[in-house]
């Protein structure tokens, strides 16, 4: 038999568990159908004839003569998937006529050759404890989308009007018209028959299981002989005896649900499945199909899991509050609170951390449609109140703030709950940080940053922004799918993904070359402004018990005679820790926040620092008129090339005041009345000018002689 690895718990798929047994060791087996891609079987040292024969979806319902692989798991703690201490495979039925076995049956892994349409049983003992699992195998029969069928039955026969919704929304999806756009030119000119395994339905030059190979070799389809593809070529196919092959071209119903099951009349016949790795079929062939090695490599791949998630009570979740674990922590939670529809989540019906959905491809992405999922009326609001529901900046990033706020307000939380009890505002809250909400301000007004709203999608602009270099080892690291911003490799060099930043901080490579324009920690060092962030919430820890170290002991806190002072303090060092941008979401508001706290700790007083400013400035100089000398301000929004000039009224340039690259800041200039020679000018009307690549500003002042 192949090699075999242990399968990490990120592309379980179906799990059936068994409890019970005699052993002290084992209580629980589970089974799982393994999904296997084309990289994931390569990895792991299967074969895999054609490219594509042995990829399969990890349902329990497959096209006859797949291979089916399967794993064996001790699950006794209902927590983690542990190795047995020995294992019996049994094949207890299968199909009259097929001649499959199991090619191994006292090994943690097994496969099963599904020779025959029928449905195989296969029991699995660990430890004296057993479970089993039902394989069906069937043929594909399509769906008819443009009615040349002949009147065949196919999947459009009944859900056409059986959930027409959904059929319709598939119809007009890049899925159904994959095959269609590679014909009419769309896929690019490299598009052909290498590149029909995952762009048709039923695949398998190994099989012979109705799939489109099958119906393409029967009528005759030689894709060289259509070629060049060109517009309108798939309609022109449409009019040939060719024509039933687009039953089965696209990505159809049944290469995510499986071929129709013989038994299927009605909901839960068709199997369905949340895991990414049903994508993984086609999107996790590197280099080129790398979402799903992109998605692996992210926080949504392995969501925190706690007990608290799942619930003895009676009743489902309905009521889809920020105070419902389940919206954030599991795929399935997240796509019932945008149906409006209910959750279990109860232990009784065996949720657990084993059968919880990751965040997948499906959570964000409706599945028939592709499109991103949309959330109900009124989930656009904070834990304050606040409704950012009309805000069009957000763009696509719009869905990400739906679980990346912050679930608690510190108005009301903060005086009512007991330090011992204090956890502060929650986890991963950008969205409040963006908007500027939800920061304890002890009563001040603190200005926010509205430069980063020009991002296109906002969270999608930068966390989704390609992988800098496809050929380093930060690849599938970050950006993407993965939403990664920085990545250490394993030769302990720090990635960044600074491919949006460049657009507005031109030059940079990492995220340390966006100098601060002001010592914002005041600690004597202009550093990069991370790390002007960084000194802010150091400061901030050393006053937080146990005092005088960066370690802060939160159980301390409600000893101290003042602790609804230090949770206020402690709310914005968590507001800002827990946001994990340092201050990059919103850079005036994370600056005024973290200064105001300090302040308010330790009298420091941080009115000289600017800053960073919103917008392009030029302001009106001080005094106006003046003799001999006046000083105005020039704000730049991002680094780049800045002049500022002093002309007099009939257009001469008199003296030239800043005149080169600056980074991101406020600064302050001045002009004693004298020329680029250094005489001084006569008294009078003169113009200064701001001048960069996308800003221009003119206003005149008065030297008094």
């Amino acid at each position: 038999m192949a090699k075999m690895i242990l399968f990490s718990t990120l592309s379980i798929l179906f799990l059936f568990l068994a409890v019970g047994g005699v052993s002290a060791q084992t209580t629980a087996t589970a089974i799982k159908i393994e999904p296997m891609s084309p990289h994931r079987l390569g990895e792991m040292g299967f074969e895999n004839p054609n490219e594509h024969d042995n990829v399969t979806t990890g349902l329990p319902l497959v096209g006859k003569g797949t291979r089916v692989f399967l794993s064996g798991w001790d699950v006794s703690d209902g927590q983690n998937y542990a190795p047995g201490a020995d294992y019996l495979w049994e094949l207890l039925s299968k199909p009259a006529g097929s001649a499959a076995v199991l090619d191994s049956t006292t090994t943690q892994w097994t496969t099963l050759h599904t020779d025959s349409a029928g449905t195989y049983s296969v029991r699995l003992t660990i430890g004296g404890v057993d479970t089993s699992v039902n394989i069906v195998a069937a043929n594909f029969i399509g769906v008819d989308r443009h009615d040349v069928g002949g009147g065949a039955f196919n999947c459009k026969t009944c859900h056409s009007s059986v959930k027409p919704e959904v059929y319709a929304a598939w119809s007009e999806s890049g899925h159904a018209k994959k095959f269609e756009k590679g014909m009419n030119g769309d896929n690019g000119s490299y598009w052909g028959q290498a590149c029909f395994k995952c762009h048709t339905t039923g695949f398998n030059l190994s099989a012979n299981n109705g799939g489109f190979d099958e119906v393409q070799q029967a009528v005759g389809f030689v894709d060289t002989q259509w070629m060049p593809w060109r517009p309108g070529l798939y309609d022109s196919l449409l009019t040939t005896d060719k024509k039933t092959m687009t039953l089965l071209s696209g990505i159809g119903c049944e290469q995510c649900h499986g071929p129709k099951n013989p038994a299927h009349a009605g909901p839960g016949t068709q199997p369905k499945t949340m895991k990414a790795e049903m994508c993984g079929q086609c999107h996790d062939e590197p280099w080129r199909h790398n979402f799903y090695s992109m998605w692996s490599n992210s926080g949504h791949a392995n969501p925190p899991w706690s007990g608290s998630y799942d619930s003895d009570a009676d009743t489902l979740v309905t009521n889809y509050t920020l105070d419902a674990c389940i919206r954030c922590h599991d795929g399935g939670g997240f796509v019932a609170f945008t149906k409006g529809e209910p959750f279990d989540n109860r232990i009784s019906s065996g949720y657990s951390k084993l059968t919880r959905s990751e965040m997948t491809c499906q959570t964000c992405h409706n599945p028939h449609s592709t499109e991103l999922r949309v959330t109900p009326p009124g989930s656009d609001t904070l834990a304050n109140g606040y409704s950012y529901a009309g805000e069009t900046f957000f763009g696509k990033g719009k869905l990400c703030t739906n679980c990346h706020k912050y679930r608690r307000e510190p108005e009301s939380y903060i005086p009512n709950t007991r330090a011992s009890s204090f956890r502060g505002p929650h986890h991963r809250g950008a969205t409040d940080v963006f908007l500027g909400q939800n920061g304890y301000t002890f009563g001040q007004e603190i200005p926010i940053s509205i430069g980063h709203r020009l991002v296109d999608d906002l969270c999608v602009g930068c966390h989704m922004s390609p992988t800098p270099d496809t050929g380093s080892v930060a690849r599938d690291q970050i950006g993407g799918h993965s939403w990664n911003m920085e990545y250490e490799g394993p030769d302990s060099v720090e990635y960044n993904n600074v491919t949006k930043c460049v657009e507005c901080h031109t030059g940079i490579t990492e995220f340390s070359d966006i100098v601060a324009a002001v010592d914002y920690d005041k600690d004597g060092t202009l550093e990069p402004f991370m790390h002007e962030v960084d000194g802010l919430l150091d400061m901030i820890a050393m006053q937080l018990p146990p005092f005088g170290s960066t370690d802060i002991t939160r159980a301390l806190i409600g000893e101290e005679p003042d602790s609804v002072f230090l949770k206020q303090v402690y709310w914005n060092y968590l507001y800002v820790v827990e946001d994990h941008s340092h201050g990059a979401h919103n850079p005036k508001y994370v600056i005024g926040l973290l200064q105001t706290t300090v302040n308010q700790l330790t009298g420091i007083d941080f009115s000289g620092n600017e800053p960073l400013p919103a917008e392009y400035v030029l302001t009106q100089n001080y005094p106006n008129p003046f003799n001999p000398t006046t000083t105005f301000k020039v704000g730049m929004v991002k680094s780049g090339e800045v002049r500022v000039e002093v002309f007099n009224v009939l257009g001469a340039r008199v003296a030239t005041l800043m005149d080169g690259t600056y980074a991101p800041g406020v600064y302050q200039v001045s002009w004693d009345g004298r020329d680029g020679s250094g005489k001084d000018v006569a008294g009078g009307i003169y113009i200064y000018r701001m001048q960069t690549a996308e800003f221009s500003s003119v206003k005149k002042m008065i030297l008094l002689k």
